[in-house]
């Protein structure tokens, strides 16, 4: 993934001409930063320029593939189209909108996702953080996360969760699934962090958009509501 401040002149056309040597592949461009009107760029917008995506078969996507506008339209009538959109609306535009693009990248490449949680209370990351300590089952293997309330991103809108599905559309949690490290790369590439690169605590479903801000910054913030600590996120 890179950034391109846009310049006067520019075009979709060539600014995808310039990083992909395709100008047809302004679509990709248009997918990352949910432009409404193409022939519409104001100069000093900085603007994602994710990288091409590949098939299941390796091939890069062809190009003129078709806008986040047009594919989630196509999908709007499907049930977990209207789950990963209603959970994305509740966390950080800029998240959400890297998010919608990670998940139409997936769908390209033949791996479909449910985004199982957005936001997430204070309330709800403590009761999380007791499965496997206080909560039966009890044990290390049943451990699901490392956070209690406020020392996680979701707490505060910024990260969001998801699963890989299998063929018939079920929850697939087979940490060896080749969709988690696809769908891993893909978000990378439209600029999120990926819970699987952590080295002490692999989480695989976990996606972050923070902006440069630090949990502690978050916290302080919190007691002024969601709002304060967006506004701080660019």
């Amino acid at each position: 993934m890179a950034t391109y401040t846009v310049q006067a002149g520019d075009t979709l056309g060539k600014i995808a001409k310039k990083f992909y040597g395709d100008a047809r592949r302004f679509s990709l461009i248009v997918s990352a930063n949910l432009i409404a009107n193409p022939d519409q760029l104001t100069v000093g917008e900085e603007l994602i320029i994710p990288d091409v995506p590949t098939s299941a078969s390796g091939e890069p996507a062809p190009a003129g593939m078709p806008s986040f506008a047009v594919t989630t339209a196509v999908a709007a009538a499907s049930p977990t189209a209207k789950l990963n959109e209603q959970r994305l609306a509740q966390v950080h535009p800029l998240l959400a909108i890297r998010g919608r693009c990670m998940i139409e990248l997936c769908a390209y490449t033949g791996i479909a996702v449910l985004v199982t949680q957005g936001l997430r209370s204070w309330e709800e990351q403590d009761a999380l953080y007791a499965k496997g300590r206080t909560v039966p089952p009890i044990g290390k293997k049943h451990i699901v996360t490392k956070a209690k309330g406020g020392q996680s991103y979701h707490n505060f809108g910024l990260a969001f969760d998801i699963v890989v599905l299998d063929a018939v559309g079920k929850a697939d949690w087979d940490v060896d699934h080749p969709g988690w490290e696809k769908a891993g790369e893909l978000g990378k590439s439209v600029g999120l962090d990926w819970g699987g690169d952590w080295k002490s605590f692999k989480d695989l479903p976990h996606f972050q958009y923070t902006g440069g801000m630090t949990l502690e910054e978050c916290r302080e913030l919190f007691p002024s509501g969601l709002p304060a600590i967006w506004s701080e996120v660019s």
